[in-house]
């Protein structure tokens, strides 16, 4: 009777053991399909489908580390097309998400920018003194990535700082040198980046160096659209609207 226990025993461990092995063995090929499908926003039928993804492979292991830092990224986007309440739910799950990477991994550059992304995205819905306050925890965790690695994301963390910086009063801890300082370095990381030329040219009307924001403005309408399509499509947009002041 002894020995059929601990062989039934022995089966039980054997048996969980190969779960667990089924189950790391599947992370690695979902994570290659979840990168596949995201496209910065510019499908949505792409992002949804990888939110679905992510969620049932987080469902069988909720602590993976690529997995957390992935679905924060993945609710940023898909927040694109959403009203604007819905839009909160999904930076608020990408808020979880990307707190939960950071737990997870605290060095790990991914879930410090896609957390602090998704804190922004709740800034601008919310407005007000709720962002003032939440825009703290933003500018925490871009400085997190500037210390881990300032290139990430073409020097993303650069430009939230820049912005945090310029559109933020004097009062609240904005400071305008400082943003056309950090928006300088973004450009010398990633001088092809529509989005940092437009801010960059944006700081510069505000300093009132008028022929430094037109020289990038002309600049960024000659740079073609290859990454963030809708983000660089905005980004020359605001370029054409600046010009047409400027002249």
């Amino acid at each position: 009777m002894k020995r059929l226990i601990l062989i039934a025993l022995l089966l039980v461990i054997i048996g969980l053991a190969a779960d667990r092995a089924q189950a790391a063995s599947a992370i690695p090929e979902a994570l290659r399909e979840i990168d596949r499908l995201f496209s910065y926003g510019a499908n949505q039928a792409s992002e949804r489908q990888a939110v679905e993804l992510i969620e049932r492979a987080l469902a069988n292991d909720p602590t993976d580390y690529q997995l957390l830092w992935r679905a924060a990224r993945a609710y940023y986007y898909a927040s694109a097309d959403a009203a604007a309440k819905e839009r909160l739910v999904w930076y608020g799950r990408g808020v979880d998400a990307g707190r939960r990477a950071t737990a997870q991994n605290p060095n790990g550059v991914e879930g410090h920018y896609w957390l602090g992304a998704c804190y922004g995205g709740y800034c601008q819905e919310k407005g007000g003194l709720a962002a003032l306050r939440t825009v703290k925890r933003v500018r925490a965790e871009m400085e997190a990535v500037l210390r881990l690695d300032a290139s990430y994301e073409d020097g993303s963390a650069l430009f939230a700082l820049g912005e945090i910086d310029r559109r933020t009063p004097r009062l609240f801890g904005g400071d305008l040198n400082r943003a056309v300082a950090y928006l300088e370095r973004g450009l010398a990381l990633a001088p092809r980046s529509p989005q940092m030329k437009c801010a960059l040219a944006e700081a510069y009307l505000d300093a009132g160096r008028r022929d430094d924001a037109r020289r990038q403005l002309q600049e960024l309408l000659q740079l073609p659209l290859t990454t963030r399509i809708n983000e660089n499509r905005r980004a020359q947009e605001r370029a054409r609207q600046m010009l047409g002041k400027l002249v």
